[in-house]
This record gives C-alpha cells, sequence and structure tokens, in this order.
C-alpha cells in the first residue's frame, strides 16, 4: 500500500513543480493581500479611531456626564459607577493595538517614502493616546506599540504631563509634513482616508484644532498661557471640514451606537439631565439627539431610574449610517471663545459664543436656529457672557463624545449631581477609569495601578 501511494504522489510532484509558474500567486486573493501598504494600514486605523471614539468610551463619558443613561445590564453599572480594571480591555487593545501600533509600524516602514501617510498616522496617534491619557492618567506613549520594531511588548508609563508635550510634538510635526511642498511620497492619500478622502488641507486644520484642544485642557495650572497658546494654535483655522467618523447602512457599515442599540436594546437611553435643560431651552437639536417615546414626547432616564420608557438616542447620532463627529470647526469657536473669556477679552469671548453656538446647531438640524433662540442663547455681550454659558453651550455640542467628559471635569460645568445611589458610596461623580487589569498582569513593572476613580489625573489637578 505504501509503494501505491509513493507512485501515486510522483506524478503530483512533477505536475506542481512543472505548473509552479503558472501558479504563482494564484492563491493570493486581492481582497486579502499578505503585505500590508500604507493604503490599507491608514485605512485599518481610521476603523480602530472609530471605535475609540465612538464606542464604549464614548457611551461611559456620555453617561457619567448625564447626556445618557444607563438603565440595564453593563449600562446601568456604568451609571451606578461600577467602573473595574477588567471592564475596558477591549478598549485598551483596541487604542493601542489598531491605532498606535499600526501608525508606528507605518511611520517606521513606510514613513520615508510615504511622508504623507507618516504624518496623518501621528494625528490619529496623538488623538489615540489624548483619549488614553485623559481616561487613565500616566499610560505608555512613548514606547507603546513599538513590539514589531523594537521588541520591547512591556512598554514604560509616561507621565500625561509628558505624553501631553509628546502629543504637540506629534501634532506640529505632522503639519509641517503635510504643509511641505516637496517630500517623498510613493502612494497618494485618496479613498482610502475615510474621514477626509485625501484631503490633506483638512487635516491641517483638524491638527490645529487638536492642538488647541490639548492646550486649552491645561487652563488649570496656567489659565492665561494656555489660553493665549490655544488662540495661538487656532489663528489660521477656518471652517474646512469637520473631522467625521462615517459609516454605511448595511449591517457590517452602521454606527457604534447604532449597532449597540440594535444588539442590546434598552440599556442606554438618552438623560434626564439634558433632555430636561434642552426642553427648558426650547433647544432646536432635541428631536435630533433625540428619538420620541411611546407617548410621543422626550423623556430622559434619571440617574439609577432604570426607566425602560424613557428616550433612545436619536438618529442624529445613532441612525443606522449617520456620522458621529470627532473634531469640529464649533468645538474650535468654543476654545476661542473659552481663551478669550480667560484673558479678559470679553467681546471676542462674546462674539465666538454666539457664532459656536449658531455653528453647533446649524450641523446638527442642517440650518441656523430661529430669531427667538438666537435672543436666548446665542446673543451674548462683552457685558453679559460668562464661562458657565460658554462650557455648557459646549456640553451640548459635544453629545456623546469622550471630551466631554474631559471638558466637564476642566470646568466644573454643567453643575451635575453624583448619582445617589451609585455602588462607591461616594458623593463624587468619577473622574477617571482604573488601570486595565490586563497591564497588572502582563506589565507589572511599569503599570502604574489606579484604583481610586476619583482620582484626578494631572492636568485636572493642577
Amino acid at each position: 500500500m505504501k509503494k501505491v501511494l509513493i507512485f501515486l504522489a510522483l506524478p503530483l510532484l512533477f505536475m506542481a513543480e512543472s505548473c509552479s509558474k503558472f501558479t504563482e500567486g494564484y492563491g493570493e486573493s486581492p481582497n486579502n493581500p499578505t503585505v500590508a501598504t500604507p493604503p490599507l494600514i491608514l485605512s485599518a486605523a481610521e476603523l480602530g479611531l472609530y471605535s475609540t471614539y465612538t464606542g464604549t468610551l464614548a457611551r461611559i463619558s456620555a453617561t457619567l456626564t448625564q447626556q445618557t443613561g444607563g438603565v440595564q445590564y453593563q449600562m446601568l453599572e456604568i451609571d451606578k459607577y461600577q467602573l473595574l480594571s477588567t471592564g475596558n480591555t477591549n478598549d485598551w487593545n483596541n487604542l493601542y493595538n489598531n491605532i498606535v501600533q499600526p501608525a508606528n509600524d507605518l511611520i517606521e516602514n513606510y514613513g520615508a517614502t510615504n511622508e504623507q501617510y507618516a504624518a496623518v498616522m501621528k494625528i490619529m496617534k496623538a488623538m489615540a493616546l489624548g483619549v488614553a491619557t485623559d481616561i487613565w492618567g500616566d499610560v505608555p506613549a512613548t514606547e507603546a506599540g513599538l513590539g514589531n520594531i523594537t521588541g520591547n511588548t512591556t512598554p514604560k508609563f509616561d507621565t500625561q504631563e509628558s505624553i501631553y508635550a509628546y502629543i504637540q510634538t506629534l501634532l506640529s510635526e505632522a503639519i509641517t509634513t503635510l504643509n511641505a511642498t516637496d517630500g517623498t511620497n510613493n502612494y497618494t492619500i485618496g479613498s482610502d482616508d475615510f474621514i477626509f478622502g485625501g484631503d490633506l488641507t483638512k487635516w491641517v486644520n483638524t491638527a490645529h484644532i487638536l492642538q488647541a484642544r490639548f492646550a486649552n485642557r491645561l487652563s488649570k495650572g496656567d489659565a492665561t498661557g494656555s489660553a493665549t497658546t490655544a488662540l495661538g494654535y487656532l489663528s489660521s483655522v477656518t471652517d474646512a471640514g469637520d473631522a467625521m467618523a462615517v459609516y454605511g447602512t448595511v449591517t457590517a457599515e452602521q454606527n457604534q451606537w447604532n449597532a449597540f442599540n440594535t444588539d442590546r436594546a434598552n440599556y442606554i437611553k438618552m438623560g434626564k439631565f439634558l433632555v430636561d435643560m434642552m426642553q427648558s431651552d426650547s433647544d432646536p437639536r432635541l428631536p435630533y439627539y433625540a428619538a420620541k417615546t411611546d407617548d410621543d414626547t422626550y423623556v430622559g432616564a434619571a440617574p439609577s431610574s432604570e426607566d425602560l420608557t424613557a428616550s433612545n438616542v436619536g438618529d442624529y447620532i445613532a441612525g443606522a449610517g449617520a456620522p458621529i463627529p470627532l473634531v469640529t470647526y464649533s468645538e474650535a469657536l468654543f476654545i476661542k471663545a473659552d481663551a478669550s473669556f480667560r484673558l479678559g477679552n470679553l467681546g471676542d469671548a462674546a462674539t465666538y459664543y454666539n457664532q459656536a453656538v449658531i455653528k453647533a446647531v446649524t450641523q446638527v438640524t442642517g440650518s441656523a436656529p430661529d430669531a427667538t433662540y438666537i435672543a436666548a442663547h446665542a446673543s451674548a455681550t462683552a457685558a453679559t457672557i460668562t464661562e458657565e454659558q460658554i462650557a455648557t453651550q459646549k456640553y451640548i455640542a459635544l453629545f456623546t463624545q469622550i471630551e466631554t467628559w474631559a471638558e466637564w471635569r476642566r470646568t466644573g460645568y454643567p453643575t451635575l449631581t453624583p448619582n445617589a445611589d451609585n455602588v462607591t458610596g461616594t458623593d463624587a461623580i468619577p473622574r477617571r477609569l482604573p488601570t486595565v487589569n490586563d497591564e497588572l498582569l502582563y506589565n507589572k513593572a511599569n503599570a502604574v495601578n489606579v484604583t481610586d476613580i476619583f482620582a484626578k489625573v494631572w492636568w485636572d489637578a493642577l
């Protein structure tokens, strides 16, 4: 039997050798390439960025700031401040494995011959690290995601202060590269860039807004210096186009709020605080932010209410193909208003504030607010403008964005009442997430172990 098998195998061997030239590469599908290219890496990293900015971390941020209410299961746990070290491993891994690491790989392996791709990846890396440090404090940054390059799979935890400086360096380098008229670029960014379709001017604009965002974050430590720096970064910013997470309408392409509400219906609802505020102000964005209940009204779920009848998040954010804001011009205008106010330039602060409110409403509804709303909420003057006005309207404009939680911690506005029924027994709203358990297990020599979810991160404690 063995001889028969041998003789049968020989013709197959000769056939394989003689046909090798014809079949070489035949099994490699063009839809499943075996070698990564800058376009492929960019597209994949943008999807990772979408997941970070619009997924679980966004739902946590919205719930802790009472824009939404967790009413069942895991979202009710968040609503009650049950934030565990084992709860966000996937979010941590996505941030580092699907954004930071690909950014490093592209910069290292293709950056010299694809400078524009490397620059865009630096912007996305800065965005990812900004989220990580704002939520967890000291985290891996300068050594993070370099395992494929240096072999270091246990990166050090950088201080948040140094990370903020590193983020600004990444953004500055990216801007310089994208503004250059020369440079080496074997590939041209195009449709592989889901966010801007290869429009590098929009990427530069976004990078400047991000510079201002992170500069403005340091207002507790240096109110005037941070304001001056932020305004400097915004000096050339225009309404060139917002950075949005874009989605399709088929199941595999639906945005994460829609997918979550489909798979886990009635886990999360609109928050009572935000709904009540918007109803009181006759805010034209309410029908876009919230869906009506079965009673044809808008109702928000109060903390720990477990109100399954409250309004769902509306189609502006949770529609099947709805784009979700990442970085917007209205945010830039709010930063200008805030920074101008801190510098005592109250006339400028009022002007930028009014522009920001009108732009934010228009972005959601497609048209400017009516005269009544403008008179009540977008007609501030040097004599009437306040920090609370600016921060509160920015809170509304940043609906469901992670930035909402960071800004609430920075300004203290709007004034929120902690969930009295929370599991911690502390009369306060959490200000961070605990260190991810995987880091304590597999990077314990470097991990900074923080268990106190009420402990302030560096910029919050300035």
